[in-house]
């Protein structure tokens, strides 16, 4: 009994200083977050890669055909073998990632916000060649929504900031 009372002074006592420093969380009722949920339109390339960083953007902002904001993002995706077998089988494969965004209004050249989000994922190539295929684009999806979260936090401390 004791050992529950006191998590819970030490929960608040930990709290406090977050109180009287201004803190709001992002995702809170009046947090940066709820201002751009809804508003932005999304351009990606038309890939699965793209389709899927899309769909993570839209799950993360929320989906709209015509936004107050636009992101356009380039997708670069390589592929590197990294673990090469005696017989000279390649056996794992790293996939780095690196996404370029920019936040614009509509009709105004000028960026709100910019920058790259780079990640890597890998995936096996042991078996046969239908799953070492599907291991192949599981990668990539996951890639791709790594990809978009990165991207949702830049933008949520960019927006923060305004």
């Amino acid at each position: 009994m004791l050992s529950s009372d006191r998590r819970k002074f030490l929960s608040v006592l930990a709290a406090l200083p977050l109180a009287g420093c201004g803190f709001t969380p992002v995702y809170g009722t009046n947090g940066s977050t709820r201002s751009l949920r809804g508003r932005i339109a999304y351009r990606a390339p038309d890939t699965p890669e793209g389709f899927r960083l899309r769909t993570r953007l839209e799950d993360r902002l929320g989906r709209v055909e015509q936004g107050d904001y636009l992101l356009n993002v380039q997708l670069e995706i390589d592929e590197e073998a990294v673990v090469i077998s005696s017989a000279q089988d390649i056996n794992r494969f790293n996939l780095p990632g690196k996404a370029t965004w920019e936040l614009t209004e509509p009709g105004n050249d000028s960026p709100l916000a910019s920058g790259t989000a780079e990640t890597f994922t890998a995936y096996s190539a042991f078996g046969t060649t239908v799953a070492t295929r599907e291991a192949q684009d599981d990668a990539r999806d996951r890639l791709a929504i790594a990809l978009a979260d990165l991207i949702v936090t830049d933008i949520i401390v960019a927006s923060a900031g305004r």
